[in-house]
């Protein structure tokens, strides 16, 4: 009975891990590729979702309306560094931070006015069945969507670290003016970070929302997969697989274990008391770069 209890929760934190890992992983492309910290990227996830969602409405095929939603997201993204970011090249991080907060307020709005506060079912494209893990039930889209996610982040780590445009978009995290002086271009790298982060987004819609019931209010999660950016390290792609695991188990064995204890509490804050903790203890993160100031 314990190990079937244990197994639950492992395989229930596992699930929610990665749905953590695939909005996480949106916030790093950006910084890495920018130094712009987007407070946004939970509304990029909410539009990526409905967008999906009103394209299956037509009657459109599931894939060719996830493909479309997929451009479409990264063309948003390319406007948005476009309209907003852009004439803030070369300013502080304090500013690039406030301009994807009010891009955060923005969208949010529109996205009550459009979609409306209702929720809806979102199809479940990725599979139906329940396959058997030691006598536990198990989604099948749970299993595909995690495993999309994987691939998803390590396609990225990958071309972070081992691509000449990897490589110069990272030189831009470093700093706008170094990159300027390297012949690197500071938008370009800006502009592409955000087309990727609108796909990934797309990406983690499908990969999670599938047979989910949706509403603007999902946009929320961005806020819990924080603590994962920061587990992690802000500059790390590849390690939000591991910051999402950690929180997702950990908040799974909360929820277990101390929620009937705290009337459901305990899960709701063990994902920012972590992150407390994390910027007390290793404020760059397990894999973040340790930047050393001389005076």
């Amino acid at each position: 009975m314990l190990m079937e209890t244990l197994l639950r929760v492992l395989i229930g934190g596992i699930a929610n891990g990665a749905i953590y890992a695939a909005v996480a992983v949106g916030f790093s492309v950006i910084y890495r590729s920018g130094r712009v910290f987007n407070i946004a990227q939970g509304e990029l996830l909410m539009i990526a979702t409905f967008m999906c969602m009103a394209l299956f409405g037509t009657g459109m095929n599931h894939w060719l309306a996830i493909l479309l939603t997929a451009i479409a997201m990264g063309l948003l993204g390319l406007l948005i560094e476009r309209l907003m970011l852009r004439p803030l090249v070369g300013q502080s991080e304090m500013a690039l931070f406030m301009a994807t907060l009010g891009l955060l307020l923005i969208l949010n709005g529109l996205g009550t006015i459009v979609f409306g506060t209702e929720p809806r079912l979102f199809p479940d494209v990725l599979g139906t069945e329940r396959w058997r893990l030691g006598g536990i039930a198990i989604k099948e889209s749970n299993v595909l969507g995690t495993a999309l996610v994987v691939v998803t982040v390590v396609a990225l780590a990958w071309f972070f670290r081992s691509t000449r445009t990897g490589l110069f978009m990272t030189a831009v995290a470093e700093s706008h003016q170094i990159a300027r002086s390297l012949g690197v271009s500071v938008t370009r790298s800006i502009g592409l970070s955000w087309a990727i982060s609108g796909v990934v987004a797309t990406i983690a819609a499908v990969a999670f929302m599938s047979g989910r019931s949706v509403s603007p209010d999902i946009a929320t999660i961005a806020f819990v997969a924080l603590p994962v950016v920061l587990l992690s390290g802000l500059e790390t792609v590849g390690g939000v697989l591991l910051g999402g695991l950690i929180v997702g188990v950990g908040q799974s064995m909360a929820a277990r274990w101390l929620d009937p204890y705290t009337e459901g509490g305990a899960s709701l804050i063990f994902p920012f008391a972590l992150m407390m903790v994390i910027l007390i203890i290793k404020p760059q993160g397990l894999f973040g770069w340790k930047r050393v100031e001389r005076i």
